[in-house]
């Protein structure tokens, strides 16, 4: 069934629709989220307002329109929303402070997301993690942010190059 379809089942208060929502779109939603906001704990809070949001205001979805971008972009208003209200913040680096996470090992890929945090500005930050980890397409990005999509490639091809750079030294 499409995410169109189940959007509707929604809105008639079909809460079984909910799940399969959910799993379709949980990975763009959390990647969109955390290329704003640059924490993990922020973006997955992000992800609980953005569905309860979603099933609140399910009703008012036009059917045909694209299901997926109508969430994305909730959630993107909703990570916009709290990043303002909670200002600048400064982040710890969990590799480094491993046991205020309660752990002692990170894995591989949270720290490249870490490392692109540190190293990026935000603007090539969201678009690197917006298509490198959601999945999300170059025009996508380039309609999320409203931007030309031929600055959402010089950004991509920017970013990608810094980290190598990072990395390679």
């Amino acid at each position: 069934m499409s995410l169109d379809k189940q959007i509707k089942q929604l809105a008639r208060g079909d809460a079984s629709a909910f799940e399969s929502v959910y799993k379709k779109t949980k990975k763009a939603v959390y990647y969109t989220a955390l290329s704003i906001l640059r924490d993990r704990t922020l973006a997955e809070d992000v992800m609980q307002s953005t569905y309860l949001k979603v099933i609140k205001s399910a009703s008012t979805y036009r059917e045909g329109t694209d299901a997926a971008s109508w969430i994305k972009r909730i959630c993107r208003n909703e990570a916009l929303n709290l990043k303002k209200k909670r200002g600048h913040e400064t982040y710890i680096d969990e590799h480094e402070h491993a046991s205020v996470f309660g752990t002692e090992q990170t894995d591989d890929y949270g720290l490249l997301i870490d490392l692109a945090r540190r190293t990026l500005p935000q603007d090539e930050f969201e678009i690197l993690i917006l298509i490198a980890a959601a999945g999300y397409k170059r025009r996508e990005v380039a309609e999320l942010m409203n931007i030309p999509l031929s600055t959402v490639t010089y950004k991509l091809n920017r970013a990608t190059g810094k980290l190598i750079k990072v990395l390679q030294d």
